[in-house]
């Protein structure tokens, strides 16, 4: 019995194909890629903008109020 990963297609002329004749970034000629880099973005996104809300806090040296356990 053969692993499965022996019996996929082999689509390598097809991908070829598909990054050679596109002019897009080379990260956006996937047909796929949308699927992967919207997220990523609106995550980098978050994570760069979030911290940066605290900042006039801190130039004002104003701080978060301790909460009670």
């Amino acid at each position: 019995m053969q692993p499965t990963l022996t019996k996929l297609a082999n689509r390598v002329i097809q991908n070829q194909r598909i990054f050679q004749k596109s002019t897009k970034p080379l990260w956006w000629r996937h047909p796929k890629s949308a699927f992967y880099l919207y997220p990523f973005y609106g995550l980098l996104a978050v994570a760069v903008i979030a911290p940066l809300t605290y900042i006039p806090n801190a130039i004002m040296g104003i701080k978060a109020e301790k909460r009670e356990a």
